[in-house]
């Protein structure tokens, strides 16, 4: 029991605290960013959509292997549907996280090739979590878990989820250092979103090595489901925090109160610009226009990807 739904009811009460940190951070994208792009609102919309089903359905197969059956020994053993479909719902959650980053990449590098690898191996992480699905409904009990095709198949999905989850991060961290213009504000901005970057993508990714190795290793313990539950919720809130950590950056990239470019009253009138997104934008295009011949784009490439939009 430690090892199978003793696992399972830890990784349950961790990913239920990290679906606190989405609700959280969905609350206050929606209050922050009134004005972002449609596509945007939907990808928030429905990753929340998806995880609050993925949630549900673990609670679910919980509740019913160790209340309803409670003293049931014998039912331990057995597949519910809700176990099963669980896994469908992180399947889409990583798709679409991965190729909002993947747009990140492409936006930075205009590197189809570097983007159309990301998105294939999102798309095979997501096709072989179908397939396991699948192959779960067709099994009579968890210990068939050790099956060489089911092992196979949940070994190459997330196998390939993490692959895009490392190329990811390598490219973002690529880019953003060849961004680097010699002005200390602009790098320091730079080196901020590399650590973003790196934390971002770098934590998904080890989850998902330490659920191949488990699965690999233990297909029979639900130690590997632990930390499949809490993978699905990271990639959530890896998302959402690029989302919402713009407003900082953007505070990060603004001027100093006094300086030239902050332009906050407009002499005569004495009249202040009202809106604070139009300063940074003001800033942003005067900053463009003056260092464009000495950056060749850094600067461009990265406010353009990665702040402004």
């Amino acid at each position: 029991m430690n090892s199978t739904y003793g696992s399972a009811f830890v990784g349950l009460i961790v990913s239920a605290t990290l679906y606190g940190a989405t609700i959280l951070q969905v609350y206050l994208y929606y209050r922050n960013y009134p004005k972002d792009a449609r596509f945007l609102k939907v990808l928030v919309f429905t990753l929340c959509i998806f995880d609050t089903m993925q949630l549900v359905l673990c609670v679910t197969a919980l509740y019913w292997y160790l209340i309803t059956n409670y003293n049931n020994p014998s039912v331990l053993d057995q597949l519910t549907w809700s176990m099963e479909l669980q896994t469908d719902c992180n399947g889409v959650i990583a798709l679409l996280v991965e190729c909002f980053f993947a747009r990140r990449v492409w936006l930075m590098s205009s590197n189809m090739y570097l983007v159309t690898i990301i998105v294939i191996l999102a798309a095979i992480h997501f096709v072989l979590g179908i397939v396991f699905t699948v192959d779960s409904f067709r099994l009579v009990t968890n210990t068939e878990f050790g099956n060489l095709i089911v092992r196979w198949v949940t070994s190459a999905g997330i196998g390939s989820a993490a692959a895009a989850d490392v190329i990811i991060a390598g490219a973002l961290c690529f880019y953003l250092s060849k961004s680097r213009t010699g002005f200390k504000k602009t790098d320091s901005l730079i080196s901020t979103l590399i650590v973003y970057s790196l934390t971002t993508g770098l934590i998904t990714s080890l989850i998902g090595v330490v659920i191949v190795v488990t699965f690999a290793t233990m297909p029979n313990d639900y130690i590997w489901l632990a930390f499949f539950w809490i993978d699905g919720k990271c990639y959530v809130n890896s998302c959402l925090a690029a989302l919402n950590s713009r407003e900082s950056l953007r505070e990060k990239a603004s001027p100093q109160d006094g300086s030239f470019f902050q332009l906050s009253r407009v002499p005569g009138n004495s009249t202040r610009i009202s809106s604070a997104n139009s300063r940074v934008l003001i800033f942003h295009h005067i900053c463009f226009l003056i260092i464009y011949s000495y950056t060749q784009n850094a600067c461009r490439s990265l406010v353009t990807a990665l702040v402004w939009r």
